[in-house]
């Protein structure tokens, strides 16, 4: 059993609302080699100018995005529920970028920060980083909150220390449903998502799970995927750079055509996609049926 940390949040929706709008950031810094180029914090100057740019055009992008999917005067032109972007894609003096366009979007954002010293803590750290905005009317500032990672890969090792005290689950509270228990998002860090015993613990929790990946090994990850999504009875988001590409979301609908509900192709680009994650299609509480899509899904695996 994981330690869990909950945080419950109410946002300002409508008691009709059925799905969130998601939004896929694909960046491109930084790069593999930059880390051998100018050291693993990245803490180089001029680098740290580039990167801080990269992230301002490409937070810049996102809004652009959203104003030219929406097609509707009446509505609010850059609103978005949700945010990912992919692991160590944000520096964490560059934080208040991402501040920034969850205040435009009010939208919850999920995004691996590079890695970070914190007090009191052996490090540095492999951090991903969830800020959740407050009700539109209210004074609070946002939620800030850290996702560690547990598990190190070939390069952060004896470099990078472990840290995931807790695995944090966030509940949004639909205003519709008050007394009952909201959708719950919760996410991890590239490696630490190919824990089996993570997975199977946040199976029963979680309603949606999102991956932060700066990984070389698109079909591994791509295979681990196919298989969580379905397992896990629920969506899953995997964000990985640029660099290497295979970004993608899926749930278990019954139909392939509609299983791959977002996929990134081809490496070497910046890319932002947006899709609807219904938040009643898989629950199983029997919470919103009316709430549903009509989009059939795969029969339940074992177990659930």
């Amino acid at each position: 059993m994981h330690a869990i940390w909950y945080a419950k949040q109410a946002l300002d929706w409508s008691k009709d609302k059925k799905a969130l709008s998601v939004v896929m950031v694909q960046s491109k810094m930084p790069l593999k080699k930059d880390f051998s180029k100018f050291g693993i914090m990245l803490a180089d100057f001029k680098y740290r100018s580039k990167h801080r740019k990269h992230i301002a055009s490409v937070a810049e992008l996102v809004l652009k995005h959203l104003e030219a999917q929406n097609t509707d005067e009446k509505e609010k032109k850059q609103r978005a529920d949700l945010i990912v972007w992919p692991e160590l894609a944000i520096n964490n003096d560059d934080l208040d970028v991402l501040v920034a366009l969850s205040r435009k979007t009010k939208a919850i954002v999920f995004a691996g920060l590079g890695f970070i010293e914190q007090d009191g803590v052996k490090g540095p750290n492999n951090c991903a980083v969830w800020i959740v905005p407050t009700k539109h009317q209210s004074s609070q500032r946002e939620m800030i909150r850290l996702q560690g990672k547990q598990n190190m890969m070939a390069d952060e090792k004896g470099k990078i220390q472990p840290w995931r005290p807790y695995q944090l689950l966030l509940e949004l509270v639909h205003p519709a449903f008050k007394g009952e228990k909201g959708f719950v998002l919760t996410g991890s860090i590239c490696y630490d998502a190919t824990d089996i015993a993570l997975s199977a613990d946040l199976r029963d929790k979680s309603n949606a799970y999102l991956v932060s990946a700066l990984n070389q090994d698109v079909n591994t990850f791509d295979s681990m995927v196919e298989a969580l999504h379905y397992h896990m009875y629920q969506h899953v988001v995997l964000l990985n750079s640029g660099e290497f590409g295979g970004s993608f979301a899926k749930a278990p609908y019954k139909q392939p055509h509609k299983r791959l509900i977002a996929h990134v192709h081809g490496n070497d680009q910046v890319s932002i996609n947006t899709f609807e994650m219904n938040m009643f299609d898989f629950r199983r509480d029997k919470v919103g049926e009316g709430m549903r899509s009509k989009i059939e899904t795969k029969a339940k695996p074992a177990g659930i």
